[in-house]
C-alpha cells in the first residue's frame, strides 16, 4: 500500500523516473519532445519542484508526458526500462486524475 499525500506520491514517482533517466544515456530517437537527456532531466526536475510546492497546474502536461506512446513511454521503451515505466505510469494515472 502506498502512503503519503497525493502530491508526495506524485513527487515520489517523478523522483524515480528522474533517477532512471539520470542513470545513463537515454534513447531519445522515437520521440520529439526532448533534444537531449539534459533537457529531459530539466523538465522532470521542474515538474517535481512544482508538485512539491503543491502546484498541480501542470497535471495535463504530466498526463500527456506519461501517456502510452507519449515521450516518456518512447524513451523507456528505447532505453530498456519499459516495464518499470509502465508500473510507474499506472500508479501515476489515478493520482493525476485526482
Amino acid at each position: 500500500m502506498t502512503t503519503g499525500t497525493r502530491t508526495e506520491q506524485i513527487a515520489t514517482i517523478l523522483d524515480r523516473v528522474l533517477a532512471i533517466a539520470g542513470s545513463g544515456p537515454q534513447d531519445l530517437e522515437w520521440q520529439r519532445r526532448y533534444r537531449d537527456t539534459d533537457e529531459l532531466i530539466r523538465d522532470l526536475t521542474a515538474h517535481a519542484a512544482r508538485v512539491r510546492r503543491g502546484d498541480l497546474g501542470a497535471v495535463a502536461d504530466l498526463s500527456f508526458l506519461f501517456a502510452p506512446t507519449g515521450a516518456l513511454c518512447e524513451i523507456a521503451a528505447g532505453s530498456g526500462w519499459l516495464a518499470e515505466y509502465t508500473a510507474l505510469a499506472n500508479r501515476l494515472d489515478p493520482l493525476l486524475r485526482g
